[in-house]
């Protein structure tokens, strides 16, 4: 891949998809990805909404129990609400490497903290208990990437613009 001097970090991994992709175009297929992870984003907020009326219908539930499925789902519908935002900004501003890491740290944190807690406590899953914390890093990496994103040059508009 042949580099010009006002390429980004971004757009390097746009050219080589570009180079993969050639029919296509990186434009279309950052669309296409979007909307993937827009879908993913609204499946998300559902399904934490139909598992938190089904926990606030169990009576058999610890006090503890329920404070921690509480903050499990409380963060993974905020966090698809940040999926969105995530899904929007990749759409109508263009994709760079920091919305790229904002939306894997968000699908991250989902599963490893809160479909993790939801499976421990609904379904008796003890196998993935470890990676809890790595969800709550993988929220804060996230964000962090969002707000750098700010400062990023995005691929379609080529401006300095703030998204």
């Amino acid at each position: 891949l042949r580099l010009n001097a006002g390429i980004t970090r971004g757009s390097v991994w746009l050219v080589f998809i570009e180079k993969i992709i050639p029919f296509t175009g990186a434009s279309l297929f950052m669309k296409i990805a979007s909307r993937y992870l827009f879908v993913f984003a609204c499946v998300t907020g559902a399904m934490s909404v139909l598992t938190a009326a089904y926990v606030a219908h169990q009576s058999v539930l610890e006090e503890a129990v329920l404070r921690s499925l509480q903050s499990a789902l409380q963060l993974q519908q905020f966090h698809a609400l940040a999926l969105l935002l995530t899904a929007w900004m990749a759409r109508e501003s263009g994709f760079n490497w920091s919305l790229g890491v904002a939306a894997a740290g968000f699908v991250a944190g989902i599963f490893c903290f809160s479909f993790n807690i939801e499976l421990r406590h609904l379904a008796g899953v003890e196998l993935f208990r470890p990676i809890t914390p790595y969800g709550g890093m993988a929220f804060v990496l996230g964000w962090l990437a969002l707000a750098v994103s700010a400062f990023e040059r995005h691929s379609q508009s080529g401006k300095d613009t703030p998204a």
